[in-house]
């Protein structure tokens, strides 16, 4: 099944029936005797609810714009974390397709908290899940609705996220979300699209723009890039590296 980005709510409907029946029918061959987790079904049940309800609510207030009757943020939030949940036992059980299923509806629940103007306070997930969609698209092309997508979770990443007190921890998810849009931009091949990306990183991220404009520029040698790709990266370079070494 070929996945565009945003995913739909019925195809990450559908992908989750498949990795929650492979998990379950999985872990009932290899239950421990005694385990105080909660288990594969019981998420499974929990998340199926979920879906139904964001489903229900896209079909009777639309599809964008603020809610009514939920608080999308605190629903949205729920939702992804009882899906990293799941994922975490499909990692348990070496599963890795239905993780990759599992990964895409994440993507869909963001995009319906997005969509709805609520705040993605579980970004680790998220973050995970677009480095991973990323990593298995090869043509520039598919990578710019990727790009934009992970502008938009930028966007609406929660206010505690974006005051990024945590400078300190080099995995946080707000770092890596920005440096890997930086690197999947750069794979597009678009010239325009990269300036944006890496305005957006260095107003971000200013403490890793050089480390992140040198890595770049040895990636364009090494990977043979495009010359008005090569240009924005040399730009980008000077700005960043050759002013701080006087």
């Amino acid at each position: 099944m070929t996945t565009t980005l945003p995913p739909s709510l019925a195809e990450a409907t559908l992908r989750f029936e498949h990795a929650a029946r492979d998990i379950i029918d999985t872990y009932e061959t290899r239950r421990p005797a005694n385990t105080n987790q909660v288990t594969p079904g019981q998420l499974a049940e929990a998340i199926e609810q979920f879906l139904a309800i964001i489903t229900r609510i896209d079909r009777e207030e639309g599809e964008v714009g603020p809610i009514a009757k939920e608080d999308a943020t605190q629903l949205g939030d729920y939702g992804v974390t009882l899906l990293t949940d799941l994922i975490a036992w499909a990692g348990q059980l070496n599963m890795p397709v239905p993780r990759t299923d599992l990964e895409i509806v994440i993507l869909a629940a963001a995009d319906w908290i997005m969509r709805h103007d609520g705040q993605i306070r579980a970004l680790d997930p998220v973050v995970n899940a677009l480095a991973n969609f990323s990593n298995r698209m090869h043509d520039p092309a598919s990578l710019e609705p990727i790009t934009h997508f992970m502008g938009r979770v930028i966007q609406a990443s929660a206010s505690l996220i974006k005051e990024d007190l945590e400078k300190t921890n080099p995995g946080r998810p707000w770092r890596v979300l920005h440096l890997n849009r930086g690197i999947v931009a750069t794979r597009t091949h678009n010239p325009e699209l990269m300036e944006k990306v890496f305005e957006d990183l260095v107003r971000y991220l200013p403490e890793d723009a050089a480390a992140f404009f040198a890595e770049g520029m040895q990636q364009m040698e090494a990977l043979n890039y495009p010359q008005p790709v090569r240009q924005v990266m040399g730009r980008f370079f000077d700005r960043w590296t050759r002013t701080r070494m006087h």
